[in-house]
């Protein structure tokens, strides 16, 4: 299967649209959306690919400006998806026990007094976060973390000697032997100056490509 995985539109249709066209291009047979969708148009086409979509902090904080279809959707959507050897978040693949809706996580908010940081961490910022997030994969026997939300394009690897590092390369081959955090970067606002991109996985040839749209 060739996955496009993608985040952070924030209503930008074009920047989408322009993502789903290089992806068809590519042969693309999946399509996972990582949250903060921002607009009807943007649902509304993603929804007509059939893309299998988790919610990020914007759905949680406004899905009530969408369109009653589109609410309908979001209060179906899950916080993580799981592949065979992935996990797919919006931010980080942990949240308090029982919440599984934006409801949930909404009323959560209201009640704890927890601050959204601590409930969508910047994996990119917090070390302590990455190693938390490292821990769920293995205690879901999982390679790779595909996550959002900070709206840079950036992988870690973590070898067999439990060493973290930053790779610079934008074409991965995955090491059996390793896990990985991949940032799949923002079709809005990327950090740096850097061109809207999304993540090109295909997991039978074990490759991740960080793609740019221009």
């Amino acid at each position: 299967m060739r996955y496009a995985i993608l985040s952070d539109i924030h209503g930008k249709l074009r920047a989408l649209e322009a993502a789903l066209a290089d992806a068809r291009r590519l042969g693309v047979q999946a399509i996972i959306s990582l949250g903060d969708v921002g607009s009807d148009a943007c649902f509304d086409l993603l929804r007509s690919t059939g893309a299998v979509s988790v919610f990020g902090n914007w759905e949680v904080s406004r899905w009530g400006e969408l369109s009653v279809a589109n609410q309908q959707f979001v209060l179906g959507m899950t916080p993580m998806v799981a592949g065979d050897d992935f996990l797919a978040v919006h931010a980080a693949p942990w949240w308090p026990e029982g919440l599984n809706t934006v409801v949930d996580f909404m009323d959560y908010m209201l009640t704890s007094g927890i601050k959204w940081r601590k409930l969508f961490p910047y994996l990119d910022e917090d070390e302590d976060a990455r190693w938390q997030a490292v821990a769920e994969l293995e205690n879901r026997d999982k390679q790779v973390l595909f996550h959002g939300h900070t709206h840079h394009q950036e992988v870690w690897r973590i070898g067999p000697t439990g060493r973290m590092i930053r790779l610079k390369n934008k074409n991965i081959t995955l090491d059996a032997r390793a896990r990985y955090l991949v940032g799949v970067g923002s079709l809005s606002r990327p950090e740096g100056g850097a061109p809207p991109g999304y993540a090109l996985f295909d997991d039978m040839t074990r490759t991740i490509e960080l793609r740019e749209v221009r």
